[in-house]
């Protein structure tokens, strides 16, 4: 028995699949892969917006690195003092908007 390779579903694995053909004198030829369509990838203006946001996070900020500093120089030396009110305050402001957010 012998099956020609002719018809419809022939027609579709060469389409799908890219199968090689046969020429008429038996040797293979590759089949011309035809590109259908291009991969694309579309990155969302928020994405965007989000990756903006993220490449500012970690560029570093030099007036908190001062600021840490500072506090650091002051702490190794005994001479930092902060006044438990303004402990208290800055945890109930935090608690209070992470109760919100």
């Amino acid at each position: 028995m012998q099956i020609s390779g002719h018809g419809k579903v022939d027609h579709l694995a060469k389409l799908l699949l890219g199968v090689q053909e046969i020429d008429g004198s038996g040797g293979r030829q590759a089949a011309a892969r035809t590109q259908v369509g291009k991969d694309e990838v579309q990155i969302s203006a928020q994405a965007k917006e989000f990756q903006r946001i993220r490449e500012l996070a970690n560029q570093p900020d030099p007036g908190r690195t001062e600021h840490v500093e500072r506090i650091r120089r002051a702490l190794d030396s005994g001479t930092y003092d902060v006044s438990g009110r303004a402990v208290g305050d800055a945890l109930m402001k935090q608690v209070l908007t992470d109760a919100i957010l």
